[in-house]
């Protein structure tokens, strides 16, 4: 690395490990991933910004007829009852659970909406050549509201909704199911083609970063930070100042500030609510005026003994074993950092970024419930309302989704020994 134009056309960090790396351009639908800790870096994509700004227009165009045209009607004994997206999505403040509608909202209806009309907007931008002051803004905040937009979890809690009341109401599948089918498939489809690097380099080119002294491993040894938004490198304060991107805004840290005690407070915090969420009834249905409450594991075990034995499964994976998964995952990762247990370091960085995956799937009986709340209104024949370990379960899942986005995985690597890498390990990928 003779100069600073040379060392930021040779060199990249790892977001997931910290270690400095050769920056080798990636083929299109080609991915590259860090030797150390396998963290993706880039992933090429042929004609992104076309792609991302049809599939996120169209995917506005359908958010209203998904959202507020008929979804489901359910006819018990001649009486039918129907619902919008929307009005199940408020179906929780009926109930008077204004925490949980609050967090069923922001997740089921404002945030996809957010996440769409962003993309929509960045992508007009760069595909009219404009540059926008506010556009690198606008791409930082899609990036952190991609995973709370649930949308695709909504949509498999109304299968498992209508698995469980089809052999007691006749159902119909109305325009707003097909529309919200499509509108989660779009959705998807447009997370998958934007090639953010790209994004990025058009709206502010990279500059070039500091060279790193020789011999050193990562990018705290060389003083350098790298932006986990948009991966821009810039080299570190005085200290005495708080340093921002100087492309997108966010703050820069050496590592996240109290990273640890923060994860471990909300990991104990789950581990509190999940008693509750799991002892106390998550929902009590209404037949001929008795009333009968049932805990998460009632309902699973109904849908095993039905002979719904993959609806039961996913319930299971999604309600039971993933929340745990994700709690003793997060305490074995904090437990060798605080012992220094460096082996099998690939291995922990590989969970946790499936505990990061997994966290929002966790919110499906919560979808559910609100689902069968807004159309299970048949009166004195049969009513469903939700119970009280809908709070707790919805603690658990909040804490645990908080957690995993506080806590810093290049705090594994720390004081580690490990083999200086400097070139990309290429790994083939299939186009989405």
């Amino acid at each position: 690395m003779e100069n600073s134009s040379q060392a930021s056309r040779d060199y990249t960090v790892c977001p997931g490990c910290d270690l400095l790396l050769e920056r080798i351009p990636a083929a299109s639908d080609h991915t590259a991933v860090c030797p150390r800790c396998g963290s993706r870096l880039y992933r090429a994509r042929s004609d992104s910004v076309r792609k991302t700004l049809a599939l996120s227009l169209t995917g506005l165009l359908l958010y209203v007829p998904a959202n507020f045209t008929t979804l489901l009607t359910f006819d018990v004994l001649g009486t039918p009852s129907s619902t919008t997206l929307f009005a199940s999505t408020l179906s929780m403040f009926a109930q008077g659970q204004f925490i949980v509608g609050t967090v069923v909202v922001l997740t089921g209806l404002v945030f996809p909406l957010l996440t769409l009309s962003l993309l929509f907007t960045v992508s007009l931008g760069l595909h009219l050549r404009r540059r926008i002051p506010c556009m690198p803004t606008m791409l930082r905040w899609y990036r952190h509201l991609t995973e709370w937009a649930m949308q695709d979890v909504y949509l498999i809690g109304v299968f498992v909704t209508i698995i469980k009341m089809s052999h007691m109401a006749a159902i119909e599948a109305n325009t707003g199911l097909y529309c919200f089918i499509a509108l989660v498939l779009i959705t998807i489809a447009s997370q998958s083609a934007i090639d953010f690097p790209l994004f990025w380099s058009r709206m502010e080119p990279d500059a070039p970063p500091p060279p790193p002294p020789p011999g050193v491993e990562t990018a705290m040894e060389a003083g350098l930070m790298v932006c986990h938004t948009c991966r821009r490198i810039a080299a570190a304060g005085d200290g005495a100042e708080k340093v921002f991107c100087p492309r997108c805004g966010e703050q820069l840290h050496f590592r996240k500030p109290e990273s640890v005690g923060r994860t471990w407070a909300l990991v104990l915090t789950a581990v509190i609510f999940t008693l509750p969420a799991n002892l106390l009834p998550i929902m009590e249905v209404e037949y001929m005026g008795v009333p009968d409450r049932s805990t998460i594991m009632d309902g699973i075990i109904y849908f095993f003994q039905e002979g719904s034995y993959g609806i039961g499964a996913i319930i299971l994976t999604a309600s039971i074993l993933v929340p745990m998964f994700k709690i003793l995952g997060l305490v074995l990762i904090l437990l060798s950092i605080h012992f220094r247990r460096h082996g099998w370091l690939r291995h922990k960085a590989m969970m946790f970024r499936f505990i990061q995956f997994i966290g929002r799937w966790s919110m499906l009986d919560i979808f559910v419930i609100a689902l069968l709340c807004a159309l299970v209104r048949f009166g004195y024949l049969s009513t469903v309302n939700v119970a009280p370990a809908a709070f707790y379960f919805t603690g658990v899942v909040l804490a645990t989704m908080f957690s995993a986005i506080n806590f810093d995985p290049r705090l594994l690597w720390d004081d580690a020994v490990t083999p200086v890498a400097r070139e990309y390990n290429y790994a083939t990928a299939r186009s989405s």
